[in-house]
């Protein structure tokens, strides 16, 4: 094919030949460029380009049409986006103090400190727990496992937020025993 269809204005007659030929083909797009002017057309789909005009057809049984797409002449200039590297979380250093438990997670997963948005909190600092009562939930893959204090006494602080990532073993609430 010669790069005529730049040289004059190409009729929707004129693409819908192309679209036809390149459906019966066993290609999976065509693409034409001269210069600065680039059309591409293609079954599924096409490859990313910078042209002038991207023409993309998906067949269809009930009604077969073709899309035509003018995209600006000079390419748009894209904001480089620089991803923040990640951060490694600090973990919690407790210091062990004589009659202080601390309460630590018993996997990995999100920790949530109540039982719905919006509710308390299932402890604050200076409320009194039982072996049995519940500390907070952990979260895994939309699993819930209550988290149970384990020990009967008064709550002296909590070191983790609301709905932040916990790995097995870090200190969650720390409480001093009777």
């Amino acid at each position: 094919m010669s790069n005529q269809i730049f040289e004059k204005n190409l009729s929707v007659t004129e693409l819908t030949k192309l679209i036809e030929k390149l459906e019966s083909s066993p290609f999976n797009y065509l693409a034409v460029e001269d210069g600065e002017n680039k059309i591409v057309i293609g079954k599924e789909v096409v490859p990313t380009i910078n042209s002038t005009i991207v023409a993309n057809t998906v067949a269809q049984e009930a009604a077969p049409v073709a899309q035509a797409v003018a995209v600006a002449e000079k390419p748009e200039v894209v904001e480089e986006v620089v991803a923040e590297p990640v951060q490694q979380k600090q973990k919690v250093e407790v210091p062990e103090q004589e009659g202080v438990v601390t309460i630590t997670a018993s996997t990995t997963g999100i920790y949530y400190a109540q039982s719905e948005p919006g509710a308390a909190p299932y402890v604050k600092v200076g409320d009194k727990v039982s072996e049995d009562s519940t500390v907070g939930l952990i979260e895994i893959m939309k699993v819930f496992s209550a988290i149970p204090a384990g020990v009967e006494g008064e709550v002296v602080a909590i070191h983790v937020e609301d709905a932040q990532l916990v790995e097995y073993g870090d200190a969650l609430i720390s409480v001093k025993v009777k």
